[in-house]
């Protein structure tokens, strides 16, 4: 592989071990990725193809190819120098392949959301300068729901997806070798993003929208430096059935209801010594959360709370003396926290999309460097009208994950009377 020289900036051969025979070259990342590309939607097309002349049961399946051209935003995980305005990447464009499916009508549900589509999808990531940066890939599923019908062939829709991304790596000068970018090579992917729909013929439709998107390794892995885009997005649709509109179904009369949560959820985060990041300690997190919601209509929640959090890694620091790793941190009752939170649930039949924004109010460990406000994000899943389970990231500066949240809880529901 190649560096870039820093004072002339002229190109030096560096030798990297590839575990390969002398003799036997490796491919360049972006050919292998390219490779990786092309398989991937092959077999997506062969396995429509397939499937199209199969009998759906009224489902209505599709492949979508999409491509965004992201602004990275602050803070900027690609910065060389002291600030933002050092970072050679400022863009990242974005290429998806997707394989969904669209509701056929059959449930109250489907109505409620206007016949909404749900699948899976590839994506794959180019930035930097090509040969000395790696080609991130991502793998997630989606649910897209087309929230306004402004025609006969004209729709408003937002997309909700959730997945994991890997091979973040970039060329180091420093120490003449591939770094991940991300602080860890496997992220969380959570994407946002709201486009206008356009049926141009009755088997072809083009998107063209907004799209955010979040990555990060939740705190499992420091540096835990995780990356924010938005950008403009474009994509293809293509349908293997003319696409079909269900009958009308009236549905049961919506009531607004309050809800009183309670659940608690785990974590871990990883804590690095200052000067040697090969010496790392992993700590446990806990968190007891109560709740009031106002189911206040059909598609949305509006909750305050408060947080009672159990942060192992809380003031902790871990030293080399001697040769032996030791750490400091302070006592049990130190590393916990109270913060009061508000924000919104959107309802997707028995899942819930959910954004929160809090505030430590009080802290054991009272560390100036580290930020009070946070944010949580995620899904929550109802089994029935009692119990739920959260899968959620818990973050602060924004775009920085504190830790993954897996956890579940109860609610209780208080609906109006019917006469």
């Amino acid at each position: 592989m190649f560096g870039k020289d820093a004072l002339s900036g002229t190109r030096r051969s560096t030798t990297i071990d590839t575990g390969l025979p002398p003799g036997v070259a490796s491919e360049p990342p972006h050919q292998l990725s390219h490779r990786i590309i092309a398989i991937v939607f092959c077999l997506v097309m062969t396995w429509a193809h397939a499937g199209s002349g199969e009998d759906l049961k009224g489902g209505q399946w599709f492949t979508r190819v999409g491509l965004t051209p992201a602004f990275v935003l602050p803070k900027n995980p690609f910065v060389t120098g002291g600030t933002a305005a050092d970072a050679h990447t400022r863009w990242l464009s974005n290429m998806t392949f997707e394989v969904g499916r669209q509701t056929d009508g059959s449930r109250d549900w489907h109505h409620l959301y206007g016949l909404p589509t749900y699948g899976f999808g590839f994506a794959v990531a180019s930035f930097g300068d090509g040969d000395e940066t790696g080609r991130p890939l991502d793998a997630y599923t989606f649910f897209s729901w087309p929230f306004a019908r402004l025609s006969k062939r004209v729709q408003l829709t937002t997309d909700f997806g959730m997945g994991v991304s890997w091979n973040w790596k970039e060329f180091s000068e420093e120490s003449e070798d591939y770094r991940t970018v991300l602080g860890s090579n496997v992220n969380a992917r959570i994407d946002w993003g709201f486009y206008l729909r356009h049926l141009t013929t009755r088997k072809m439709s083009v998107y063209a929208g907004i799209d955010f998107t979040h990555r990060s390794n939740g705190g499992m892995r420091q540096p835990n430096s995780g990356i924010n885009v938005i950008g403009p997005s474009v994509a293809l649709r293509y349908d293997f059935v003319p696409e079909r509109t269900a009958p009308v179904r009236n549905v049961p009369p919506f009531q607004p209801a309050w809800e009183f949560v309670m659940g608690s959820a785990i974590g871990g985060k990883n804590v690095i010594e200052h000067t040697n990041p090969v010496v790392r300690r992993d700590y446990g997190a806990l968190e007891f959360t109560t709740g009031l919601q106002r189911h206040f209509y059909r598609y949305g929640k509006v909750a305050a709370g408060t947080d009672l959090t159990y942060d192992g890694a809380a003031g902790a620091r871990v030293d080399v003396i001697e040769g032996n790793a030791v750490q400091w941190r302070p006592g049990a009752g130190q590393r916990l926290a109270i913060g009061l939170y508000g924000g919104y649930e959107h309802v997707i039949e028995r899942f819930g999309a959910l954004v929160q924004a809090g505030y430590d109010v009080a802290r054991g460990f009272d560390d100036p460097t580290r930020p009070r406000f946070y944010m949580r994000y995620g899904w929550r899943y109802y089994v029935n009208d009692r119990f739920w389970g959260l899968f959620a990231i818990r973050s602060i500066e924004g775009r920085r994950a504190d830790f993954l949240e897996v956890g579940a809880g109860y609610r209780i529901i208080k609906r109006p009377r019917t006469p």
